[in-house]
């Protein structure tokens, strides 16, 4: 199928890789040439940074992905998928009054 996309529109086909993706656009949005990130995208988390023209890793979680844990959550409170989860958690966050401590740990590399 992508094969004939490809030549119909007499264009070639780039394998990208969906992560780096998402980096290089933000990277072109905010014009900020060695970016450290956070990527949270559905099943990874991960703190990657620009170096040596290389994306590296330094960091990521190893039980549960951030972008999961806010799916789970959003179902659990029953909020819509529309227009994401994460942001309808953020909109009823900004009408909270209390603020919980929450446990912090860090394993190594692990961010969990």
């Amino acid at each position: 199928q992508k094969k004939m996309v490809v030549r119909a529109g007499n264009k070639p086909l780039i394998a990208v890789n969906h992560c780096i993706g998402h980096i290089e656009m933000g990277r072109v949005a905010t014009r900020i040439s060695d970016p450290v990130i956070l990527y949270v995208s559905g099943g990874n988390t991960q703190v990657i940074a620009y170096s040596s023209k290389r994306y590296r890793i330094f960091g990521e979680t190893i039980d549960l992905a951030v972008g999961n844990c806010l799916d789970k959550f959003a179902r659990v409170l029953q909020l819509s998928n529309d227009p994401s989860p994460g942001y309808n958690i953020e909109q009823l966050a900004k009408k909270g009054s209390k603020l919980l401590d929450l446990p912090y740990v860090t394993k190594g590399m692990d961010v969990s």
